[in-house]
């Protein structure tokens, strides 16, 4: 049986499609991916990306040359653009896919007044390195976006299956239950189910554990332990994750087992399109953090994710075992094989 024949929602017409305004802020796979979804459901869209390159290749032939090249893209439907200003003063809701990384300087021609009353929808996977915050703490401290107008979309969801139309399962999280339930409309087609959550802290914290864990895994695997092993592995991660997002943000209603915690960590974890599993493997073969980086040529979040949950937990003096030992490898030069055994004394 096909992905496709567990999709049975009726494709919406031109003439039927959400008449929001909605930015898209990145040019990367995950952008061009988050475009083609919201295509189906949306009639007024606008994508920056800082690439003039790449956006006069979309605006002529209607393809990211870079990212999911296969992925067509309708230049009458998404208007693509290089000024952020611009684009954002078009739109009602502003969806952020800019890595982490290059976040805070993406967003610096913006003033704060420019993303008053709108509504942001994070898609970023990553802690802010120059501020150690997550997404939503660095939106509402820098831009002073109030919580209730934040939202995160998140979930197992692979770009490169969402090009293919692979059916995926998404969720959108928000404080706000209208804004949730908008936001899951933008993201609900033929092949996309998304539901909705009132854990947007705690979601967002999962999906910045689950790319450390992935890249452990990736580690594991390059030393060459076997799925037996990794199974056991990913289990002792759902069980750190869980602790850890719990002594963060307490949240009574949390089920760790739903598709945003244990979904999104288990593909990160086990998927050859998982980059935080590749620069593990990297790492398992004996290569150094820099020669990875440099021969991974994309960004790693759990990299630069490690290192920000190492400096928040000196808050929270959290028993993580699994997070230290990933830190120490990356961060401290400490002995590949003989910690990450050390570590794997102690799994049940």
């Amino acid at each position: 049986m096909k992905d496709k024949d567990f999709a049975p929602v009726v494709p919406r017409s031109k003439k039927t499609r959400l008449r929001y305004r909605v930015a898209v802020l990145g040019g990367g796979s995950w952008a061009t991916a988050i475009i083609k979804i919201i295509t189906s459901n949306l009639e007024h869209i606008y994508w920056w990306m800082r690439s003039e390159e790449a956006a006069a290749e979309i605006a002529k032939y209607g393809h990211n040359p870079k990212y999911l090249s296969s992925v067509f893209i309708n230049p009458e439907e998404v208007k693509v653009g290089t000024d952020i200003k611009q684009i954002v003063s078009k739109s009602d809701y502003v969806i952020i896919v800019t890595p982490s990384a290059y976040l805070h300087q993406s967003l610096q021609p913006l003033k704060r007044s420019q993303l008053h009353k709108k509504k942001i929808i994070l898609a970023v996977k990553g802690i802010v390195p120059e501020t150690m915050q997550l997404i939503s703490d660095y939106m509402q401290s820098q831009f002073k976006v109030p919580l209730e107008n934040l939202s995160i979309i998140s979930g197992p969801s692979h770009a490169e299956e969402i090009a293919k139309e692979k059916f995926t399962y998404l969720t959108a999280a928000s404080v706000n239950q209208e804004l949730a339930e908008t936001v899951a409309k933008f993201f609900t087609n033929r092949y996309c189910r998304t539901s909705v959550s009132n854990d947007v802290m705690g979601a967002e914290l999962a999906i910045v554990l689950k790319n450390i864990y992935a890249l452990g895994a990736g580690i594991y695997s390059g030393l060459g332990y076997g799925d037996n092993f990794i199974a056991a592995y990913v289990a002792n991660c759902v069980k750190e994750m869980k602790y850890f997002v719990d002594q963060v943000y307490p949240n009574a209603d949390r089920h760790i087992s739903d598709s945003v915690y244990l979904g999104d960590l288990l593909v990160t974890a086990y998927s050859t399109y998982s980059r935080n599993r590749l620069f593990g493997i990297m790492i398992g073969h004996g290569l150094s953090v820099r020669v990875s980086l440099l021969e991974l040529r994309m960004v790693s979040e759990g990299y630069t994710a490690c290192r920000c949950v190492h400096e928040i937990n000196k808050k929270y003096n959290a028993h993580i075992p699994i997070v230290e030992t990933i830190y120490g490898i990356l961060y401290e030069n400490n002995n590949v094989s003989s910690e990450m055994k050390r570590i794997a004394e102690h799994f049940v």
